[in-house]
């Protein structure tokens, strides 16, 4: 694929033979930071409009059909569901909301401090769309989750429910399949080519729900995997550190897997992992240079990871509160080397922002180049790496 260099990007941290390449130096005859030249010939498009989110979720189907998920009802009783709304135009337009289900009572309730009052109602949980067979899995939990989904085999128009098998890890805890972990992943490379993947939580004793006490520094990030095409689901090794969870992951060209999560008990930035093994176990933690975890900083926010479909580059977006005291101004930064750095950023909306979720459109359809944000403060965008690109404010 040809690639051509943008002299407009507005840097964060760029080595100086990088900011030489990028302005345009005579001397520097390679940029690290080639941009893939489909991406040069479009046209900078952004916009924003409200949308309101109580808890949620973003994915593109196959067919290119843009799903937003939402979890709705009260917290303790049966009026409890999950919405949709789906655009197939890319998203110039959209439908009305409309259910895909009821939500269930499972043994997991949340724990004692009234923070999560749900007395053993499921929420909204993670999504998976599964892409070899276009499947598209949503799940519900507590603290732990349902050992049922729904499930759609037509992009999202219509909804089952049916059975699953989650099974717990070495430790005895059934993870929870939380809808604050990004969406899963179809393996692409590998042995293992085809396996459903999805970042996951373990809660130990789900808070310790009945001990009046919390166990923030136990839980754990961690991923569920799946070689039946969603029928089971195997626990992977917990993420190499304690006190995280609400993650993402994506695969990378080369077939490793990067996981990134949010931290709650220790002050600092994103922490990272990898798997050699399409998920079962984790390797090379360590904290990110850049991409801090917050705020508040010791508690951290959860932020949205997505790899875009480009097969031979790993071009990665991380979206979160650029605003490093309150979590506000949600800001997108761009990654060309697989997470290695993040030299690129730029603000999506000033004011308001909290938990992301970002999806990449589909090639060939009309959602193709478009990137969907969806905010946990009530705001919905959609813009193109073109626009992420440009060198002037925006959001404001």
């Amino acid at each position: 694929m040809k690639s051509i260099l943008i002299n407009s990007i507005k840097l964060r941290s760029v080595p100086l033979l990088v900011l030489s390449c990028l302005t345009g130096s005579l001397f520097a005859k390679e940029s690290p930071l080639k941009i893939p030249e489909d991406i040069v010939k479009q046209n900078p498009f952004f916009q924003v409009w409200d949308e309101e989110v109580p808890t949620g979720q973003v994915v593109v189907a196959m067919d290119g059909s843009v799903l937003v998920f939402k979890g709705q009802g009260s917290g303790t009783d049966e009026s409890r569901y999950i919405s949709i709304k789906r655009s197939v135009d890319g998203g110039k337009t959209w439908t009305k909301e409309s259910k895909v289900g009821n939500m269930i009572k499972v043994d997991g309730d949340m724990s004692d401090d009234g923070r999560y009052p749900n007395n053993n109602w499921t929420g909204l949980g993670n999504v998976m769309v599964d892409e070899v067979t276009g499947d598209i899995m949503v799940f519900m939990t507590t603290l732990k989750t349902a050992q049922k989904l729904f499930r759609s085999k037509d992009h999202g128009k219509t909804w089952k429910m049916e059975e699953t098998q989650i099974k717990a890890g070495k430790d005895g805890w059934t993870p929870a399949t939380n809808g604050a972990c990004d969406p899963g992943v179809t393996i692409k490379n590998g042995p293992k080519k085809g396996r459903l993947l999805m970042p996951a939580r373990v809660f130990p004793e789900y808070l310790n729900k009945g001990k009046n006490k919390k166990r923030f520094n136990d839980l754990y990030a961690m991923a569920l995997y799946s070689d039946d095409r969603g029928k089971s689901w195997n626990s992977s090794a917990p993420f190499p550190i304690g006190g995280t969870g609400e993650s993402g992951l994506v695969e990378l060209s080369n077939g490793k897997i990067y996981h990134n999560s949010r931290t709650h008990m220790r002050p600092g930035n994103r922490r990272i992992a990898y798997s050699h093994d399409a998920g079962e176990t984790w390797v090379g933690e360590h904290e990110d240079d850049e991409l801090f975890d917050g705020p508040p900083d010791v508690y951290g926010c959860k932020a949205g990871l997505l790899r875009l479909p480009y097969e031979d580059r790993d071009i990665l977006l991380f979206s979160s509160p650029g605003n490093r005291e309150t979590r506000t101004d949600i800001t997108v930064w761009v990654s060309f080397d697989g997470g290695q750095s993040w030299p690129v950023h730029r603000l999506i909306k000033e004011g308001p922002g909290n938990y992301t979720w970002i999806a990449a459109g589909r090639k060939g359809t009309p959602s193709e180049g478009f990137v969907y944000l969806l905010a946990g403060k009530d705001w919905m965008a959609r813009f193109n790496l073109s626009w992420l690109l440009e060198s002037n404010n925006a959001g404001k």
